[in-house]
């Protein structure tokens, strides 16, 4: 019984995560004049809606219940990246890199739900629809991570920042560049 709640309560923050993505995307849309970017994120936007849908239809089908509503969580992290994008010289970069850190995010918790060996016995079903909307959005990881080498001539701040780093503790006599 503690499994099955378990489960529920993990299914309805990816359902809510895709909900939040969605939204994400849409604003992503609407910061980028870029006709390929926003292509791209409306099929992300749609991408996360159908998953979050074929979520809940899996989820009835193994009689258990689904909620998802976007989460103030996500609101915070689009009006983030919103002021991120409109503070930065490179804005398609840096929207790139606000999506991409979404992406982690909701892939770090399908990498959790998928490595759940309850589902092996009791939910096949679930586990097949999470490994394959898994397998995707990795996909959908890898070429958002492609359009921003395409973009990125550049170093990024944090490498630029480390480097420095790494030069002021060669400058003090120090070895160790970690």
């Amino acid at each position: 019984m503690e499994n099955k709640i378990k489960l529920t309560s993990q299914v309805n923050k990816i359902v809510q995560m895709h909900l939040d993505r969605a939204l994400g995307y849409q604003k992503a849309r609407s910061l980028t004049a870029d006709v390929s970017l926003k292509n791209r994120f409306e099929q992300c936007m749609q991408q996360s809606y159908s998953f979050a849908d074929k979520l809940k239809a899996a989820m009835d089908l193994q009689g258990l219940s689904t909620k998802g509503n976007p989460s103030w969580y996500g609101t915070i992290f689009r009006t983030w990246m919103t002021v991120r994008v409109m503070l930065s010289h490179r804005k398609s970069h840096r929207l790139l890199h606000c999506c991409l850190a979404g992406e982690k995010m909701i892939d770090l918790n399908y990498d959790l739900l998928c490595s759940n060996k309850y589902l092996d016995f009791n939910y096949p079903l679930l586990k097949y629809t999470f490994l394959k909307q898994h397998f995707s959005l990795k996909n959908t990881r890898e070429d958002l991570e492609a359009y921003i080498e395409l973009l990125a001539p550049a170093a990024p701040d944090f490498i630029e920042a480390k480097s420095s780093y790494s030069t002021v503790n060669s400058l003090a006599g120090n070895s160790s560049n970690s």
